[in-house]
């Protein structure tokens, strides 16, 4: 059974709970390593002071040293350290690499059976470790042995947990087929390995690329380990691609080499005239001070700067996790370091996979952070949507409106959206060309059309990204008349690198926009469905025909002008959330859903057993849910049924569907409305 909990997600990241046998932790987490023979910073002081959750040891040092052998077996590891909270225990199979031991050094069921026989609450198989540079031969080998141990070790893991290590050096396709493989084993937790020299040499592309193809096909409900991944530097990264799990020695390690950890980088400490940073040692000491004391003293001060710095960094990732913002962190953190800035850019061409997962609205703004934003997971997306959704393909005039977003259309363009109103969309339309993509007017308000900040000084990739996604919209869509109107905007350049087939006809002011228009109705049309019609397209992919909602009413927020509720006769189908736009139904409105043949994409099924508690209007967990579709993403405003398909409830979706059919533990769908 699993024993993770996901409470918040952005991007891939989890914020989660995990359950061992010493007590719960909070994920994403990073364990230091402990020598049992170096303890200037004892285990004890790492939780006490520092704050630190669980730890790692190795067990190949414990019982290769009779000391520590006879120690943990008699009083377990917690006592060997003198620790009390989560331990998890290490093989060895780094010890072997870095040091050239002989292979019989360590014998793979020997190793498990030890951590079990000294209480480790996470014991890890001995798998083989292959260097970055060897050839593909060499880690086919590896790779293949690392599963052969595995399926000998898995079995005998009893009542402890153990993590199954995925391999494949830096080819992707090896490191998922070792994930497909360990997937298949009743493994707890996936180190992802062979990431130490890859840290080391800088290669932080290479590590995106092989925790990418792992993620791909290892089970949601077990968390995924980057082992030797611990600067804080790539913590926000690494997080953001599903890592849960993190360690690291480098405390210790760089203080005794005079190396002063930032979240940005390693200074050396002989180079420093102050100490950038507000911890404890940093407030206590000047850097004359610390240059000037014994090298013990030294060192250990040096080690609980690190230690601080480290701690600190991931609580700014679980933060930003909770905040939607942790894309925001990775990007500052990718101009620590070129390296860092192409290992951003590399995730970036896994979009798709990453977008999959990423939560579909958030109640926070996207800020501008650089030209990553042209390919952020949720511009992305809604670009998809538009493309794949937008109801409309036939207009007699459309007009584009170059905005760099700043202010809400209805202030920029009133005139214009004055117009709109009084026509229907086959007379015509206005698309907004920001630098987050093509914004129709129908969907001005849903997440994140203007959830998104930008500076007016755009750099080249942006705008010619927009000038793609502005020309993949304009193939989608027969006008007999384009109309751009020229402003004083960094998009409009945009227009230099569009392609149509309808003559353009360029504007210089909102009046000549008027004129060209040549709009004949005088008083509004039934705008307010159009824009619906196309939200409902937008945010379940449905096709509803002007005639099924001609019959509703929709309400108008007097102080935003925006739509608040939908209506029929007394009974409100929608509300829609003023944050992201989007329509969240009502029981009623559930039930109107069905009626009109809304997708199982968005529908999330469970045991009968429960479906009295849905009806009573409790949250729908993970363990009871029997469907879920692969397409359905977090945030998805969804309907909650039993087998045969009756409504029980509806809701937001916290998981992804294939996250719900993974996990035992938590919510998978919160209920807003229920039958009752």
């Amino acid at each position: 059974m699993s024993l993770f909990e996901i409470r918040a997600k952005d991007g891939m990241a989890r914020l989660g709970i995990y359950t061992t046998k010493h007590g719960k932790v909070h994920t994403p987490l990073l364990m230091p390593v402990i020598h049992p023979a170096k303890s200037s910073i004892t285990p004890a002081q790492l939780r006490e002071e520092f704050g630190f959750q669980m730890v790692i040891t190795n067990s190949y040092i414990i019982k290769s040293k009779d000391k520590f052998r006879e120690k943990a077996l008699s009083e377990g590891v917690h006592g060997l350290i003198n620790f009390d909270g989560p331990i998890m225990t290490d093989s060895g199979t780094f010890q072997m690499y870095f040091h050239n031991l002989p292979e019989e050094e360590i014998d793979p069921l020997e190793i498990v059976d030890f951590q079990k026989s000294i209480g480790s609450d996470i014991g890890t198989i001995l798998d083989a470790f292959s260097e970055p540079n060897v050839g593909r031969q060499q880690v086919e080998h590896d790779v293949k042995k690392s599963l052969e141990r595995a399926k000998i070790s898995v079995g005998r893991k009893e009542d402890m947990l153990l993590a199954g290590t995925i391999q494949g050096g830096i080819f992707p396709d090896l490191r998922e087929h070792s994930a497909k493989m360990m997937a298949t084993m009743d493994f707890d937790v996936h180190p992802i390995g062979g990431v130490v020299p890859l840290m080391e040499s800088y290669r932080y592309s290479d590590i995106v690329r092989i925790t990418l193809a792992s993620k791909r096909h290892l089970p949601f409900n077990r968390p995924v380990h980057l082992f030797g991944c611990g600067h804080p530097m790539l913590l926000a990264q690494a997080a953001f691609l599903g890592c849960d799990f993190f360690d690291s020695a480098l405390y210790a390690k760089f203080a005794e080499s005079d190396r002063y950890v930032t979240p940005t980088g390693t200074l050396h400490l002989g180079n420093l005239r102050e100490l950038p940073c507000e911890c404890v040692v940093c407030n206590s000491f000047t850097a004359d001070d610390m240059n000037q004391m014994k090298r013990d003293e030294r060192v250990l001060h040096l080690m609980r700067h690190n230690l601080y710095v480290t701690i600190g960094e991931m609580k700014r990732v679980r933060q930003a996790i909770v905040d939607g913002k942790l894309f925001e962190l990775v990007a500052a953190r990718a101009r620590s370091h070129p390296n860092l800035f192409n290992a951003l850019q590399t995730m970036l061409h896994y979009v798709e996979q990453i977008e999959k997962e990423y939560p579909v609205a958030n109640s926070t703004s996207i800020l501008y952070t650089g030209i990553e934003n042209a390919r952020h997971p949720v511009a992305y997306r809604f670009h998809s949507r538009v493309k794949n959704r937008y109801p409309y393909s036939h207009t007699r005039q459309m007009l584009l409106f170059p905005d760099i977003g700043g202010r809400p259309f209805y202030e920029t363009a009133p005139l214009p959206i004055q117009e709109v109103r009084k026509t229907e969309a086959e007379e015509m339309l206005i698309l907004f060309v920001t630098p987050m993509g093509v914004i129709p007017w129908e969907l001005e308000h849903v997440y994140p059309a203007q959830q998104c900040i930008y500076p007016e000084y755009l750099d080249t990739e942006s705008i010619i990204s927009v000038g793609q996604k502005l020309q993949e919209v304009l193939d989608l869509i027969s006008a007999e008349k384009i109309i751009w109107l020229s402003r004083n905007d960094p998009m409009n350049k945009v227009h230099e690198l569009i392609n149509t087939q309808s003559a353009i006809v360029h504007t210089q002011t909102v009046s000549e926009v008027i004129e060209e228009l040549d709009i004949q109705a005088t008083t509004e049309k039934h705008w307010m469905l159009r824009k619906l019609r196309a939200i409902m397209a937008h945010q379940w992919n449905l096709r509803v025909n002007f005639d099924v909602i001609k019959k509703w009413e929709i309400s108008i927020s007097k102080g935003t002008g925006k739509m608040r509720h939908v209506k029929n006769e007394d009974d409100i189908l929608f509300t829609i959330v003023p944050t992201t736009g989007t329509l969240a139904p009502t029981y009623a409105g559930g039930l109107v859903l069905q009626d009109i043949g809304i997708s199982d994409d968005y529908l999330v099924t469970i045991d009968d057993e429960v479906s009295e508690y849905i009806i009573k209007g409790k949250s729908a967990l993970a363990k009871f849910v029997r469907f879920a579709s692969p397409n359905l993403r977090p945030g998805e405003e969804v309907l909650i049924a039993d087998s045969a398909k009756r409504l029980l409830g509806t809701g937001r979706a916290l998981l992804s569907g294939p996250e719900m059919l993974a996990m035992n533990r938590g919510v998978a769908v919160t209920t807003r409305h229920s039958k009752d």
